[in-house]
Order: C-alpha cells, then sequence, then structure tokens
C-alpha cells in the first residue's frame, strides 16, 4: 500500500510542473486603439481584440497582467522581452522577422485621412504625399513604412488621439487609420466626423493584424496560443465576437 502510495505521489509530483507550464502569469502589452482596445467606462480594458485575447486565455488557463503603453512602449516591451503577449500588432515584414503572430485579428485598410478641403492637389502615387506633414504614432507600421521610404515631414505622436487633434488644429495634413476606429476616436473626442475624408490608400501599408510573441519566447508557449485560437474558429466564439462588434467574418 506504501509502495502504491509513492508511486502515486511521485506520479503526482512529475504532472505537477507540466501543470505549471499550463497555467502561468503572461504580460500583455497594448495600448487605446480605436475599437480594438477601449477603455471601458469602470476603468477596464475592453474593445473587440480585449476579448479575442480574454477568449484566448480563457482556454489556455493562463493569467493575462494586461499593461496599457503607448505603442512605442508595448512594441520595445515585447520585442525585448520572452513570453510577452503583444496585441494588436500590424504585422509588416519588417515585423515578421521579430515577431510570431498567433492569432490574426484583422486584416486592415489602411487610409491616409485630411480635413476635407485641405488637400487641393490629386494623390496618386506615394511620392505626391511627401511635402504634406503626416502624424504616425512612434513605432506603428505607417511610422516604419514611411520612415524607410525617406519621408522627413512625419510627426511622431505616442497616441492616435493626439494625431487626431493636430490635424484638427491644422497642425499637420494628414493622418493614417482604418476606417472604424478612427470614426470611433473622433466621436469620443468631440470632433466632427463629417469633415474628415479619405484621400489616399497605400496597400503596403495594409497588414494581418495580429496578437503575437516575440520569436524568442517559448516554442510550447506559442503553440499553446495558436491552438487556443485554433479552437475559437472552430467553435463560433470567434465569429460571435467579431458580430458583436459588426466586423465581416474572414
Amino acid at each position: 500500500m506504501f509502495k502504491l502510495m509513492s508511486q502515486l505521489s511521485l506520479t503526482g509530483l512529475l504532472l505537477l510542473p507540466a501543470m505549471l507550464l499550463q497555467a502561468n502569469p503572461i504580460r500583455v502589452v497594448t495600448e487605446y486603439r480605436g475599437f480594438y482596445q477601449l477603455q471601458n467606462n469602470d476603468g477596464s480594458l475592453g474593445g473587440y481584440a480585449t476579448e479575442v485575447v480574454q477568449a484566448l486565455f480563457a482556454i489556455t488557463g493562463d493569467t493575462p497582467l494586461f499593461e496599457i503603453n503607448s505603442w512605442g512602449r508595448s512594441f520595445h516591451e515585447a520585442s525585448s522581452n520572452n513570453n510577452v503577449l503583444i496585441y494588436s500588432l500590424s504585422l509588416n515584414p519588417e515585423r515578421a522577422e521579430l515577431f510570431d503572430c498567433v492569432a490574426e485579428l484583422n486584416k486592415e485598410q489602411l487610409f491616409f485621412w485630411a480635413l476635407k478641403g485641405n488637400i487641393k492637389q490629386p494623390l496618386n502615387v506615394l511620392d505626391d504625399l511627401r511635402h504634406y506633414r503626416i502624424a504616425v504614432s512612434i513605432a506603428s507600421n505607417p511610422d516604419q513604412y514611411l520612415t524607410g521610404q525617406g519621408f522627413t515631414r512625419l510627426f511622431r505622436t505616442s497616441t492616435p488621439e493626439y494625431a487626431l487633434s493636430m490635424l484638427y488644429k491644422n497642425r499637420v495634413d494628414m493622418i493614417i487609420s482604418v476606417e472604424k476606429p478612427i470614426n470611433n476616436q473622433v466621436e469620443q473626442l468631440g470632433y466632427d466626423v463629417s469633415q474628415l475624408s479619405k484621400v489616399f490608400q497605400l496597400e503596403e501599408l495594409n497588414h494581418p493584424l495580429c496578437i503575437a510573441f516575440n520569436r524568442n519566447s517559448d516554442a510550447a508557449l506559442r503553440e499553446r496560443y495558436r491552438q487556443a485560437f485554433a479552437s475559437l474558429q472552430q467553435n463560433g466564439t470567434l465569429a460571435q465576437i467579431r458580430k458583436r462588434w459588426q466586423l465581416d467574418h474572414h
């Protein structure tokens, strides 16, 4: 009997590390951004992307430790520290070398926006935009791309809301955003949505919006979240969340 109990105890001890690996606190870094990451009335973090992240954690059993930073800070934390989850990350080719996308939240269509009547000349190619003042979030996908293209009149802001304020105060000529988040942000800031106009779209800026870990993160951890996302897709949970946020299925 004692031998059997010893064997059972040993088996339990052997299983314990595996169980602990399946239930870890995970740092989660993000920013407030349109309808993806919203501050709820009670101060908690909500939004479409946040709901997907929370659904993933419900499956993995891990505990999310949310941190709301500027995008530049969140990007630095996730790229510099292993096993830190970041969302919502636009996965451009440069970032794909650093990050593993474990869940695709959306396919973004980014537009350049201006106030109606402020852009007099037709904008046909990217070079037509070089002499305009463009506000971009620090370390954002548009910031990285336009910097790489040699744009020099970029005004880097810590938040999308600050960029919007600069646009409405005529301190910049253009900002870059997805349509749904920008409408939400304009209304929250009390500006007139009808003054906004899409003036240009650049396909090179359209990338999958992801939940990701850096590529040096634990491979088993990354795979666990990839499988959790596959479960959300298969059991209909993702479709329900997308419908609630009025997003088309993909």
